[in-house]
């Protein structure tokens, strides 16, 4: 009896799960039985594994052969499994039937959808799933020519693309590769090109907001801006995506997956962190996602910026919560949870007024209507860090001077000696420090530092929740002005930055 065993992966809500494939063949009969770990059957994988065999005009011996399917957990049911399991399975079959030498198969990772012709046909969610094969250590990949132009983006990865079972077969007998369509691995793709053109920091109505959005963008913090009505938007999130750092390869392939699941072209790693600004009427599905990634995903290690935020469904703002506090979105689906990836840095924009326009400024509401505008943020306004006011009609200041360059070359060196201090922590940015941390004794802060601040938690100023994004926010501050821990000074500029109306910067 020959047995042999090899790993695979399918997608499975917005996850790459793997699959173990066992397969033994025995002298008894020309037959092929596929089943999973609970026993049920897969004819149409058995249908497809002997058709592409037999159609690839491969002999079929006289055995019996046996495949069984072993994902880690029983999330299947009865239901069928994925054809990216395909060529895993019917390359295991060869090289238990001798077709193929079972050492071509060891390291390497195989995805595909086997045609019953013999064809080797693509699959959904390539990137991703040879993004999770490095991960866990292969450095060799067979996937379908047709998705090359994705497995490619992937660093360190060799790619092997086949057209059919014969390029397979080939491939592992003789060490010839068919030739990888003309593809370039990285770059600027057309959709990323925008972004490395992103705006300076010039317009003087940005004054009051150059120093809030610098220690925004070095730490990582929420934003809470209230704009005049004349003020350019989605402009101010280009700003502040001028001044973030560009994604490194592992967060380049996260972000590019997962623009590629929701159908756009990528033709290239994704550098730049992206930017999403959805409007008001804007659904819960939309924004967390169901069978594909959502709004929310779209932004993942880049910016969400809500224009008007107060007018989004109290649903939608509290939907937030999840990606806001735990980096990712779950949807609960008929087959189970669908978990996708969110890292956001939220920026919430209000009108002063919910009547205000350009042309007044103040509007007309009461002072309850205000307030019940004000209070729609109330979901999400304790993960708002930083609290800002832009008008238009703001004067230039000769802080004003300074490019995004400028500015972001601070917010990387500011990044660099967070990401160093934290890293023992499992943290890389300021904001997402937890509070025990920051109270241990390496990292709490002298007396003086932070008096005032522990006075205003005493007296109910302060929420808990808020003290710790202070003291991020001392962190950030302190990164930005290289002087290694907060003193009383970046405390007290933190609080300013965190109360509304308090900016002194």
């Amino acid at each position: 009896m020959t047995a042999l065993s090899l790993a695979t992966l399918t997608p499975d809500g917005g996850v790459c799960r793997e699959v173990l494939v066992q397969v033994s063949a025995m002298p008894g009969g020309r037959s092929l039985i596929a089943v999973g770990q609970d026993g049920t059957s897969y004819p149409e994988l058995r249908d497809r594994v002997y058709a592409g065999i037999t159609n690839t005009r491969l002999t079929w011996p006289d055995l019996h052969v046996h495949i069984t399917l072993t994902p880690p957990e029983s999330e299947w049911g009865s239901g069928p499994v994925h054809p990216s399991t395909d060529l895993a399975v019917t390359a295991a079959v060869l090289a238990a039937t001798g077709h193929l030498p079972s050492t071509a198969l060891n390291e390497t990772m195989l995805l595909g959808e086997v045609g019953l012709d013999g064809a080797v046909r693509p699959v959904p969610d390539t990137l991703a799933l040879v993004a999770t094969a490095a991960d866990q250590g292969y450095r060799t990949v067979v996937v379908p020519a047709a998705n090359a132009r994705h497995a490619i983006l992937v660093p360190g990865m060799h790619v092997v693309a086949v057209q059919s079972l014969s390029e397979l077969v080939t491939w592992a007998t003789t060490g010839m590769e068919p030739a990888l369509p003309a593809l370039h691995a990285d770059g600027a793709s057309a959709g990323d090109g925008a972004a490395q053109a992103a705006p300076d920091f010039l317009p003087p109505w940005l004054s009051p907001a150059r120093f809030a959005l610098e220690v925004a963008a070095a730490g990582r913090h929420h934003l809470n801006l209230t704009v005049a009505p004349e003020v350019p938007v989605p402009l101010i999130g280009e700003c502040l995506r001028s001044l973030l750092p560009d994604l490194d390869d592992r967060q380049a392939v996260e972000v590019s997956a997962l623009y590629a699941a929701e159908g756009h072209q990528v033709d290239a790693l994704l550098r730049r962190p992206p930017l999403q600004v959805p409007g008001p009427a804007t659904s819960v599905t939309t924004m967390i996602g169901g069978r594909r990634p959502g709004v929310a995903s779209l932004a993942h290690r880049g910016v969400l910026l809500l224009h008007n935020a107060p007018d989004f469904a109290p649903e939608v703002l509290h939907a937030l919560r999840q990606p806001l506090d735990h980096q990712i979105v779950q949807v609960v689906r008929a087959r189970g949870i669908m978990t996708f990836p969110a890292d956001v840095q939220l920026v919430a924009t209000s009108r002063p007024c919910p009547c205000s326009t350009a042309h007044s400024r103040t509007g007309g509401c009461s002072a309850p209507a205000r307030r019940r505008y004000r209070n729609q943020l109330h979901s999400i306004a304790d993960r708002l860090a930083i609290t800002v006011g832009i008008d238009a009609g703001a004067s230039d200041d000769a802080s004003d001077g300074e490019s995004s360059a400028t500015i972001a070359a601070r917010v990387v060196a500011a990044r660099a000696a967070a990401a160093e201090r934290w890293a023992p922590q499992g943290c890389s940015t300021n904001a997402k420090v937890p509070l025990e941390v920051l109270q241990q004794p390496a990292f709490r802060l002298p007396v003086p530092a932070t008096s005032n601040l522990r006075r205003m938690v005493d007296v109910g100023q302060l929420s808990i929740r808020a003290y710790r994004a202070v003291l991020q926010l001392a962190w950030t501050v302190s990164d930005l002005h290289g002087t290694g821990q907060p003193d009383k000074g970046a405390v007290d500029t933190a609080v300013n930055l965190y109360l509304p109306g308090r900016h002194t910067h």
